[in-house]
């Protein structure tokens, strides 16, 4: 880890294209690797393990993405850092939890990381991807061919910047529907 050879960004996708909505991660990861300009490494998985831990490079940055039943519709980056939860499992753990565990593990502060969440609502065994979680796909594909289409040196400001965006966006429209309701 740390070696010049790492990738400057590495983004974990995960998911089940077996379940509908969850299908969300694969989904993306194949059109992030159509596109994917050298220093960007794409990892899909059924769900985000421990194991993944080895995977974080100490000096790139980190984009997790999974479908999200915590957002209405489109997509939204947060910014991440590591939390202790205490709790997890070796089966599955959350991408704060996984930096918490980088941390432990490689007594370094964990990189810079976000999680985009890509609006889910249908989650059912056999089940084909619903429509708001086809529009939301759309919207994360526009974003991450944008952030392809920025010089690798740009990254990190460029999620920051739609990080602060989106959340000013999700600001507004809330705002907006406490006005209707309230109006």
């Amino acid at each position: 880890m740390g070696r010049s050879a790492d990738p400057a960004l590495t983004v974990f996708a995960w998911g089940n294209i077996s379940r509908g909505d969850d299908a969300i991660g694969p989904m993306l990861a194949e059109a992030l690797r159509d596109i994917a300009p050298p220093g960007i490494r794409v990892i899909e998985d059924h769900q985000l393990n421990i194991e993944h831990v080895t995977d974080i490079s100490i000096d790139g940055l980190v984009l997790f993405i999974d479908a999200s039943v915590a957002i209405e519709s489109g997509c939204q980056l947060q910014r991440i850092g590591p939390v202790d939860e205490g709790n997890f499992s070796t089966h599955a753990i959350s991408p704060q939890a996984l930096l918490n565990v980088f941390e432990k593990t490689i007594a370094k502060p964990a990189p810079d990381a976000w999680l985009l969440h890509v609006a889910a609502r249908e989650f059912e065994l056999g089940a084909s991807i619903g429509s708001v979680a086809t529009a939301a796909v759309d919207e994360a594909t526009r974003l991450l061919g944008e952030l392809c289409a920025t010089a690798p040196d740009q990254w990190r400001a460029f999620l920051e910047r739609n990080t602060r965006r989106m959340e000013g966006d999700a600001h507004r429209l809330a705002s907006a529907a406490g006005e209707i309701e309230t109006g």
